[in-house]
């Protein structure tokens, strides 16, 4: 899976704060995950997410948020 903004190999997705992924799958590279006002929850780490590539294979990427999408202290829905 590549990433949205270049040719790279995707590691990382778009979830709100529940971790949930829209039905419109953003995917980023390490370089892209955090632009743009995307936050990263700093307990999540390597939060598994687990969503299907193009092939239809399963494949374990970790959770990049919109801006605004995490609570006052930074944190997602499993870190309050």
């Amino acid at each position: 899976m590549k990433c949205d903004c270049c040719d790279r190999e995707a590691t990382h997705v778009l979830v709100d704060y529940h971790h949930s992924v829209s039905k419109d799958v953003e995917v980023f590279c390490r370089l892209h995950a955090f632009q743009e006002g995307r936050e990263q929850c700093p307990c999540c780490g390597d939060y598994p997410i687990r969503i299907d590539d193009e092939d239809g294979e399963e494949i374990v990427i970790h959770p990049t948020y919109p801006a605004g999408a995490l609570d006052g202290e930074g944190c997602c829905s499993e870190h309050p």
